[in-house]
């Protein structure tokens, strides 16, 4: 029955998927096996006469229907099913291909005695018995997913129909395939995992501990579910915190470990320091991803930072993490839903009108990313639902609906320290693959991931020292690029001598005057792209329509034409932002307060939150360290009579 099309057992109205037995058999007994295997007759098909035959209707369906389908056949004919195997397209990532096979397939594998060898391990009996039997489905191009493979003989006797028909209903409604890890794998999974019995909650509780032993400044916690398991956890180390102080200004929830099915349910508070070098404020473990989840992660993370909110929050495409950022982070923080993450349901939502249109992607892309006032965008938009038909496009009218939460020309007034057609910072997702982070347990991946985050500590440290040991090549003699030479990091201090050198391809003319006056600049081969720049000199501001400055933080080559201009020679100290300087994690401690009569723990804890600073500096190098621990000595003998002297 290669060949057969699938569609929805369940659907009421619908043509269903039948269960016929064959003219020549009944259906098989306990004792018997079930047909014979699809072998050299190839895919024509496989039931032939020797046992049930599936019958489809027309219709599309799912490969979760199919399965449903195979272990409602599966209890009529005395066995179990599993998932075996998916395959995702190279184009939108959509599965194509689900097998099921009986959950006696295979052969029982060897237990790994070298990973433990103190442990005592006993040998359990293996219901593998390496049976053939299984049921392939693929998708067409159609969006039908029909029979492509099917092998009806089986290894081993089969049991009565009533018997297993309970448990093949509850393969059916739970199916664990690989494939189904991006809803659902990894949190089932983890969930298991977490409930009692589950056996590696209690070894990521004693990682935790351990670490907060180590250092008192690591933080974690969980979440309990209204059946006492531990539903969530997230943990935020002493650098995390560290480098929330400095750079929390642009905050990311990362959850592409659970988006490209990874099977681990992982989330992490990302940003970025001072090289554009994508770090990290907190992690979490989430086998439980509602509104109510998510809240309190939001509430957690942001208690173990001091109650600091950022500037800006980016989160994937969820109405329920948008949900709880609104309740917990309020109208204080501007919410963005991330570009990439809507891109990224736009390759399976729109993937046939992609197929149709080979210019529609690329045409998409450059009317969101590329323009930058707001009239462009809805003129391009238009035009683009105008030449492809797409007036009546549900996902594009949903997408479209909510613009000024994804669209860079709606966010360009806030900071979200994004740089349009710079290179894109790692996600987590691809973090996990270069850091060979393997999904065994809960305790592994988080220790394989705290040893990842300290390997590229060292790349930041690289960063560092060819920032302060190299000189940059300069393009011209303005005095502005000298200076922003000598205060930006490499990285930034090239994107910013990009914005400078293009400058110069551009015309100024003084359009209005006054203590605030208005220049309009144009591109010299295009005087149609226009921008508007004001300047105040009693203020020493500058701001142009672009926006630039303040969705990323530097100054763009339009406001640079203007100050050229007028002759201003460097560039105003309040448009340089600290954390694209060299300097971005210098003058870190905190200053003594006007009113020190705190509490005893208020005043250990702002000395401790210092001394975590202190020692992530004083550890940079086996020198650095050694005037640390003077330093520390010689403050301690000043304090220690005092303390000694309070006492008395």
């Amino acid at each position: 029955f290669a060949g057969v099309p699938f569609s929805s057992p369940l659907a009421a109205g619908r043509r269903r998927l039948a269960l016929l037995p064959s003219p020549a058999t009944n259906l098989p007994s306990s004792s018997s096996n079930c047909g014979h295997a699809a072998g050299r007759r190839g895919r024509r098909g496989c039931g032939g006469g020797h046992g049930p035959v599936l019958r489809g209707g027309a219709g599309g369906g799912d490969g979760v229907r199919a399965r449903a389908f195979y272990c409602t056949y599966a209890a009529r004919a005395g066995f179990r099913v599993r998932s075996s195997k998916s395959f995702a397209s190279r184009i939108d990532d959509a599965i194509i291909m689900r097998r099921f096979v009986c959950t006696r397939q295979g052969l029982p594998s060897r237990k790994d005695t070298l990973l433990d060898a103190s442990k005592k391990r006993r040998n359990r009996a293996s219901a593998r018995a390496a049976c053939p039997a299984m049921l392939q489905v693929n998708r067409r191009p159609s969006s039908r997913w029909l029979v492509s493979r099917c092998v009806l003989l089986h290894s081993h006797p089969l049991a009565s129909s009533s018997s297993s028909a309970d448990a093949a209903a509850t393969d059916a409604a739970e199916p664990n395939d690989s494939s189904s890890a991006e809803q659902d794998g990894g949190a089932a999974a983890a969930a298991a995992a977490l409930a009692p019995g589950g056996g590696v909650a209690q070894g990521l509780l004693d990682h935790f501990r351990k670490l907060q032993l180590d250092n008192p400044a690591f933080c974690y916690a969980v979440q309990i579910d209204r059946s006492g398991c531990i539903a969530n956890f997230i943990w935020v180390d002493a650098r995390a915190r560290s480098l929330y102080r400095r750079f929390g200004d642009a905050v990311v929830l990362d959850l592409t470990c659970r988006r490209n099915r990874r099977a681990v349910p992982f989330a992490a508070f990302t940003g970025m320091n001072h090289h554009r070098q994508a770090i990290v404020f907190g992690c979490a473990l989430m086998t439980d991803e509602s509104e109510n989840s998510f809240a309190w992660l939001f509430e957690t993370w942001l208690a173990f930072m001091g109650g600091k909110k950022p500037m800006s929050f980016t989160i994937g495409y969820s109405r329920d993490v948008e949900m709880a950022a609104m309740k917990v982070f309020g109208g204080d923080v501007r919410h963005r839903f991330c570009r990439r993450d809507i891109f990224f349901i736009c390759k399976q939502k729109l993937a046939s009108l992609y197929s149709e249109h080979s210019t529609l992607k690329d045409e998409l892309k450059e009317c969101v990313t590329e323009l930058e006032r707001i009239d462009e965008f809805e003129s391009t938009w238009r035009m683009l639902l105008s030449k492809y038909n797409l007036f009546g496009n549900e996902w594009l009218q949903t997408i479209y609906s909510i613009r000024h939460q994804w669209v860079p020309a709606y966010l360009k007034d806030s900071f979200f320290g994004e740089i349009i057609n710079a290179p894109k910072l790692e996600t987590m997702f691809k973090f996990f693959q270069r850091s060979s982070i393997t999904t065994t347990t809960l305790r592994d991946i988080a220790f394989q991931f705290d040893k990842a985050i300290a390997r590229d500590y060292q790349t930041e440290l690289q960063e560092d020292f060819a920032t302060f040991s190299s000189k940059p090549v300069m393009k011209s003699s303005h005095p502005m690029e000298k200076q922003a030479s000598e205060l930006y990091t490499k990285v930034m201090f090239d994107l910013f001598q990009d914005e400078l050198i293009e400058s110069s391809g551009f015309l100024v003319q003084n359009v209005e005057s006054g203590d605030i006056s208005r220049f309009e600049v144009t591109q010299s081969e295009n005087a149609n792209i226009r921008y508007t720049v004001l300047y105040s000199e009693p203020r020493a501001s500058v701001s142009c329509s672009c926006h630039k400055f303040e969705f990323a933080g530097v100054l763009c080559r339009h406001a640079l034409r203007v100050l050229t201009a007028i002759g201003i020679p460097v560039l105003p100290e309040n448009y340089i932002l600290k954390r694209w300087t060299r300097n971005a994690k210098n003058n870190i401690l905190s200053q003594v307060p006007a009113n020190t009569k705190g509490s005893l723990a208020w005043r250990c804890n702002d000395l401790c939150r210092d001394g975590i600073r202190f020692a992530e500096e004083g550890a940079t190098s086996e020198e650095i360290y050694k005037t640390a621990k003077e330093a520390l000595q010689k403050a301690f003998a000043e304090i220690l009579p005092q303390s000694e002297a309070h006492l008395k």
